[in-house]
């Protein structure tokens, strides 16, 4: 007669191991059900978003077009597409790219501003003046620090830029893009001259010019809201700004927060788009002391894209534990300003 088995010793971790797929798919599901709760539960809600809003009144709209013509001036074709011929200011700013392209820099800014002002409300446009300029002035500063010039003096063709143009161009023709290209000039300021000295002062021009935008008529244009929110969300905690006592300690999450309402509501934008915007708000949750509703917001931007990038985002700031995570975060907003090859002011983020 054998004795009976001893009830009392745990399954060997062969009976318990459960295939990899099916563990994934548990993890997956877990996940999947616990953000689903939280939104319905209203621990990640929203703000709310006008019923009959329109793609064009939040910025959204032709997003498919704007790749395109993104696409053509920047290349060697002459179409949209292969099909639709270049209007007069995007053959004028392909032009011009094409010159830079040549090293011959003067020329290549006078034919771009040519073709912008014929399109001043042309976001693709007067993006890709912003990103050459932007360029040539990272490029030229960065040649002074090797030379070791202490206050190096940017030539002529690059003095002030892209700031004066877009001052010209918005008391010639004042519009929520031509004010939101102004702005993120500031913002291309900042990103440069990283001192906290010349940063602040940009920061709150960039504000007010924002702030101007959405209180005249535009209160769901998404370039300008997200630009506000990220402006928000890379002021530091710890120093005290000028407009700082009176800016509420969720500005970023309201602001960005709205962005990502309207993007669901439409479902418009890239993959990357919609990742990158619920990063940002679990960024900006992390600003308004809200550490465990920032990373629902991240996992959802894990969930979005794939992307190594996203995802190496998204794992390094799962790492942050509450104590240090303020100060984490900022660290990494700082690197990320310091990115120059590849500016957060660039605005083809929204249309690729």
């Amino acid at each position: 007669m054998t004795a009976p088995a001893d009830k009392s010793k745990p399954e060997s971790k062969t009976a318990m191991k459960l295939p990899k797929p099916l563990w994934f798919a548990g993890i997956i599901l877990l996940t999947g059900v616990g953000v689903l709760a939280w939104i319905r539960g209203g621990m990640l809600a929203l703000p709310d978003v006008p019923g009959d809003l329109t793609l064009e009144a939040a910025g959204l709209a032709q997003l498919q077009q704007m790749k395109e013509l993104n696409a053509a001036i920047w290349s060697g074709s002459n179409s949209v597409a292969n099909t639709t011929p270049l209007s007069e200011g995007a053959r004028l700013v392909k032009s011009g790219l094409a010159a830079h392209a040549r090293g011959e820099h003067e020329l290549a800014l006078d034919q771009i501003r040519q073709g912008v002002r014929l399109q001043p409300d042309n976001l693709v446009l007067a993006n890709a003046y912003r990103m050459v300029v932007f360029g040539l002035r990272r490029d030229f500063l960065r040649s002074a620090r090797q030379g070791l010039a202490l206050t190096p003096q940017f030539p002529p063709h690059l003095a002030r830029q892209p700031i004066a143009f877009f001052e010209e161009l918005d008391q010639k023709h004042s519009s929520r893009e031509t004010k939101l290209h102004l702005a993120l000039a500031w913002v291309d300021e900042m990103l440069l001259f990283p001192a906290l000295e010349i940063k602040a002062p940009s920061s709150v021009q960039a504000v007010d010019l924002l702030t101007d935008v959405l209180e005249k008529d535009n209160p769901n244009y998404v370039p300008a809201l997200f630009a506000r929110g990220l402006n928000h969300l890379h002021r530091p905690s710890r120093l005290v700004w000028p407009e700082s006592a009176k800016t509420p300690r969720d500005a970023a999450v309201r602001d960005i927060g709205k962005c990502v309402a309207i993007g669901r509501q439409f479902t418009v934008g890239s993959e990357r788009l919609k990742a990158t915007l619920a990063l940002s708000l679990g960024d900006a949750y992390v600003k308004a002391g809200k550490a465990e509703v920032a990373r629902s917001w991240w996992q959802i931007a894990q969930n979005l894209c794939r992307e190594d990038q996203m995802q190496a985002s998204v794992r390094k700031r799962y790492g942050w534990q509450n104590e240090v995570i303020v100060d984490r975060l900022e660290e990494e907003l700082d690197q990320s300003r310091g990115e120059l090859e590849h500016p957060m002011t660039d605005l083809a983020l929204i249309w690729n």
